[in-house]
């Protein structure tokens, strides 16, 4: 039977000796890391994460900088390859989203590059060394930090439970990076097609380029007809444009009311505001900035679809219906 494990938000005060003996292991010891290196002096003013079983073993860390880095991401070896990595970097990525940052960073060793891609991070700059090592700089822009979604400086995201599921033959994460309008319309489409029961879709202005396009407005289509109860939910934040020029996905939504549905988010958008869909459980797509056409896809992604998710739903609850889409003639 797994033994579930959970990730604990740790101050350095209280939990210096378990997080210095865990990184003494990995990094220290396994990875020959300097100790003025590794004890840089950073680690009062960080938020640290440590996984903890239910047998009360601590077997895995992590920390956040003030800056929006994140590192230290340290799974003890009897305890690799069982998904505690991806909890702590979750619970990372949850711990700043609630306290309001828009970016997350980190380096990574270039060896795990495709596991933070996994995790919604995208690299940027050149490869370069870090304690004799060779990392890759990722980051992360957190979507849509809507009004008043981020929380006071000293709240704690609450502790998340998982259980540790066996370690897999093969990395089951079909991650993919495209760049470019065709490569981003492709990969929108993969995931859409790829959905069975869910879809949501959050772009700003339903990009015509990208969304109004025959094969995307299909796959679109061939979703919302494929069985009885399926939910199509997209969120932009104005109409006008649509309204003006017409829109294919428009067209469906009036056709298939019961399946599609838009609504209006009154936020204003920006170069750093993010577009995404999410299909069921797992699938996702993602661009940092819904500008440019660029970013990353995964159709077998479960955690970093809920984290998206979960922003959508936040997003969800602020929009309002919009007659203007309703009542379009076409």
């Amino acid at each position: 039977m797994a033994v579930p494990v959970h990730v604990i938000e740790a101050s350095w005060a209280e939990h210096r000796d378990t997080l210095r003996q865990i990184r003494e292991v990995v990094f220290i010891e396994e990875q020959e890391v300097p100790r003025d290196l590794e004890w840089d002096g950073a680690d009062e003013d960080s938020i640290h994460f440590l996984a903890v079983n239910e047998l009360g073993q601590y077997i895995g860390c992590a920390r956040l900088l003030p800056s929006g880095q994140i590192g230290r991401m340290a799974v003890l070896d009897a305890h690799r390859g069982t998904g505690i990595g991806a909890l702590l970097l979750e619970a990372a990525v949850e711990a700043g989203k609630a306290r309001g940052f828009d970016r997350l960073y980190l380096h990574a060793q270039q060896y795990a590059e495709a596991f933070y891609r996994k995790g919604g991070f995208l690299p940027f700059g050149d490869p370069f060394k870090e304690a004799g090592i060779d990392h890759i700089a990722m980051e992360m822009k957190l979507p849509l930090a809507f009004s008043g979604k981020a929380g006071p400086a000293d709240a704690k995201p609450a502790v998340r439970e998982q259980p540790v599921r066996p370690a897999l033959e093969h990395d089951e994460s079909r991650a993919f990076q495209f760049d470019g309008l065709d490569a981003s319309a492709a990969a929108l489409k993969e995931v859409i097609a790829s959905a069975s029961r869910r879809l949501v879709i959050l772009n700003p202005y339903l990009d015509h380029e990208l969304f109004d396009r025959s094969d995307v407005a299909e796959a679109i289509s061939a979703l919302a007809r494929s069985a009885p109860r399926v939910d199509i939910s997209i969120i932009i934040f104005d109409s006008k444009l649509i309204v003006d020029r017409g829109h294919k996905i428009v067209e469906l939504a009036r056709r298939l009311d019961e399946k599609i549905k838009i609504k209006i988010l009154d936020e204003p958008a920006n170069a750093e505001t993010s577009t995404f869909a999410c299909a069921d459980l797992d699938g996702y797509w993602l661009m940092p900035s819904y500008e440019k056409y660029a970013g990353v896809a995964d159709l077998a992604n479960p955690v970093t679809n809920k984290r998206l998710s979960e922003v959508f739903a936040t997003a969800w609850e602020k929009c309002r219906d919009d007659i203007e889409l309703r009542t379009l003639r076409l």
